[in-house]
């Protein structure tokens, strides 16, 4: 029986799929190899897994990777080639090229992400086809190991909304503002206690959202300043764990003082709307239908679609080595499977009012979904 890259590499006519770059920035390289590395390393994926690194990265890679063969730059005599070649990167391409040539290629396969640098000189030896990664398939489908990891930093996504809840709510309302100790409380300090919590749980944050007032009209809005008093705060959360490398992803919405009508009628038809499309999940459901509950609810509720007003983005994104990945719940979402992880985040923005985002991180099943998120939902605090 073929294996997933022995298929994925007879459908397409390959000899192999080649990735260059670093397995920090790049999910699929590090998903394919389990080495954590800053530095350019090359991974070409065959019917083994084959690195391609500098020296200094040699063992390391040997006892940290999971691939089948390491080899290093100096097995290809990067050093001699540096002293003939004007340029450091003329080098590596021969370098590369020779690794590439030593392991029978002739039809290569590149990810669409590929640097234009090394793809035009190989074109001159090599076919190359771009293509979508397949490993960006391969790891919609979570292992166990894979959703206990994740369920992990979502324990810690938790602890740290749980820190920025308190903190609001422990303010007091002074006019348009919230106080806390006698000064304003700001968008920043509660980001601050937020990323301290992640750091003390093995987590990293980037650019966590705590958005207040009108600010929070924009669903991205990192929000800054004092944090406005009676009026609905974005909270959304999304660590990454430093050892496991997987994310979690978590939005709560919360106001301290008195809030307006309105603004209370807007996060009840939020709240239907994500209690749809939690029902909504299970195996063989498509991102599309869950993404057209949700918007059917939001309608039914007197809130329609419209630009820059209303439901403006999709319901919910796969989570896991990436904080966005597949699969998608939108207007072009394909099918569920059981073992995707989703979050399903819907809300409502409106530039006179600000926002309102609810978001949990399931785990799709056969029937249904489990609800990796267990966090009260609570607007007035």
């Amino acid at each position: 029986m073929s294996s997933p890259i022995q298929t994925f590499l007879g459908q397409h006519n390959l000899d192999g799929f080649l990735f260059v770059g670093d397995s920090i920035c790049d999910a699929d390289m590090y998903y394919l190899s389990r080495f954590l590395a800053g530095d350019r390393f090359a991974l070409l994926a065959q019917e083994k897994t084959t690195l391609l690194v500098s020296s200094m990265e040699t063992g390391r890679a040997r006892k940290e990777s999971i691939a089948d063969e390491c080899l290093s730059t100096s097995q290809y005599l990067i050093m001699e080639k540096l002293k003939r070649c004007e340029k450091p990167e003329e080098a590596y391409l021969q370098v590369l090229l020779e690794f590439l040539q030593g392991h029978g290629i002739k039809r290569l396969g590149v990810p669409f992400r590929f640097p234009a640098g090394i793809y035009q000189p190989l074109l001159q030896d090599i076919e190359i086809s771009v293509l979508e990664s397949p490993a960006s398939r391969w790891r919609e489908i979570k292992r166990q190991e894979e959703l206990d990891a994740i369920a992990c930093t979502q324990r810690a996504c938790e602890r740290a909304m749980r820190q920025a809840v308190r903190l609001i709510a422990g303010s007091t309302p002074r006019g348009e503002i919230l106080y806390r100790e006698g000064e304003p409380l700001t968008s920043e300090k509660v980001r601050g206690i937020i990323e301290v919590s992640l750091l003390e749980d093995g987590c990293e944050a980037f650019d966590t959202i705590v958005a207040g007032g009108t600010q929070a009209a924009d669903p991205h809005a990192r929000g800054t300043g004092p944090i406005a008093a009676n009026a609905p705060i974005v909270i959304d959360i999304f660590p990454r764990s430093k050892s496991s490398r997987y994310f979690a992803d978590m939005t709560r919405t919360v106001l301290k003082g008195e809030a307006d009508p309105q603004v209370k009628e807007i996060y009840e038809a939020v709240l239907l709307a994500q209690t749809a499309g939690l029902q909504a999940i299970r195996a063989g459901a498509t991102g599309r239908e869950v993404h057209s509950c949700v918007s059917q609810v939001f309608l039914d509720q007197g809130y329609p679609e419209r630009e820059g007003r209303g439901f403006i983005h999709s319901t919910g994104h796969g989570v896991g080595l990436d904080v966005h990945e597949k699969p998608s719940l939108s207007e072009i979402g394909e099918a569920l499977q059981s073992s995707h992880v989703v979050t399903v985040e819907p809300g409502l923005y409106y530039p006179e009012i600000g926002g309102v985002r609810l978001e949990d991180l399931v785990v799709v099943k056969e029937n249904g979904c489990e609800n990796l998120t267990h966090f009260e939902r609570q607007l007035v605090l």
